[in-house]
């Protein structure tokens, strides 16, 4: 893909761009057929994991 530099607009900050991008990460390495990282900020539904918060009242 092929930068383009324009004249007018205003520079994104992180959290602008994070939002564009999709604020997912790719976890998934198909070479070793195994999730590199962990975790909600995964692409991937096998690598992403969610956490369950424990009932206080149980």
């Amino acid at each position: 893909m092929k930068n383009q530099h324009l004249n007018k607009g205003k520079k994104l900050d992180k959290r602008a761009l994070r939002s564009i991008t999709g604020g997912l990460m790719r976890c998934y390495d198909p070479m070793a057929g195994r999730c590199v990282e962990t975790g909600p900020k995964c692409a991937e539904s096998m690598c992403r994991f969610v956490l369950e918060p424990t009932d206080p009242w149980n």
